[in-house]
């Protein structure tokens, strides 16, 4: 190689490099996370490249030139930032504390939420396992629970004396024009078991002298109302006492027999 042609490829060398210098300056300026020493790194590699270049020609100036050039890139590259911290937020700017604080109280938040709904779930379970196990479930003729009292042809007659059912506590009354009764046995006074006297047609209580009639209507005494009964339905032709449905009596003031005894 002549000395024209190594001077040309030198000066071609020398320019592609400033070039190179120009584009990696760019690049630094636009990038705010790169250091300072990072930078003085770049210029004192630059300063190399020109005094290299500006050096007498030897038998392979561009070998060198390449292998002071490779120190450079390698100390760019290290100085750029990390694609993930540029990226860490919306819009590629970096969270503020004020951010870092939102997404901490939202996460916070979260897990109030959540343990709150599992807590209402455990209460909720545990109250409806107590109420199916404290809630008093009753058979089929004991007091609480249903009574059959068999078919419309097996009620007494509407004249009849009340028929005293002692398991469910009750008496069962056929009223004319109405059906069977299931009448408490129980004072509406002070809850005495008051009795069915024959002679005077009528219910007397022993404890203070309330009296009702065969219907349970209010006739005399301290009691401030008639007697209680209970739900009586007709089901597939036969009449069920239901001693868990409970109606209280009418007021005393309101019988249409008060003061007939």
């Amino acid at each position: 190689m002549s000395d024209d042609e190594r001077a040309q490829r030198l000066a071609e060398l020398k320019r592609k490099m400033q070039e190179s210098a120009k584009a990696k300056k760019a690049q630094q300026s636009a990038t705010e996370t790169v250091s300072k020493p990072a930078v003085e790194k770049v210029k004192d590699t630059s300063s190399a490249e020109v005094t290299a270049s500006a050096a007498p020609a030897t038998e392979t100036p561009a070998a060198v030139v390449v292998e002071t050039a490779k120190p450079a890139a390698a100390s760019v590259a290290a100085a750029e930032p990390s694609p993930v911290t540029a990226s860490a937020f919306k819009g590629g700017r970096e969270p503020t504390p004020d951010d870092r604080a939102k997404s901490q109280m939202n996460r916070r938040e979260f897990l109030t939420y959540a343990w709150g709904a599992a807590l209402g779930l455990a209460v909720l379970q545990t109250a409806a396992v107590s109420f199916f196990f404290m809630y008093p479930r009753f058979k089929a003729g004991e007091f609480g629970g249903a009574f059959f009292m068999g078919p419309e042809t097996a009620v007494p007659p509407t004249d009849a004396p009340p028929q005293n059912e002692p398991d469910g506590k009750f008496w069962w009354v056929n009223v004319e024009e109405e059906g069977p009764h299931a009448i408490y046995v129980v004072c509406t006074h002070l809850g005495c078991l008051y009795k069915w006297v024959d002679e005077n047609y009528r219910f007397e209580c022993p404890c203070h002298g309330s009296k009702f009639t065969r219907e349970g209507f209010y006739i005399e005494g301290p009691a401030p109302r008639s007697l209680d009964q209970f739900e009586v339905t007709l089901v597939d032709g036969t009449y069920v006492v239901d001693t868990g449905a409970k109606t209280l009596g009418s007021p005393a003031d309101e019988s249409p027999f008060k003061g007939t005894g």
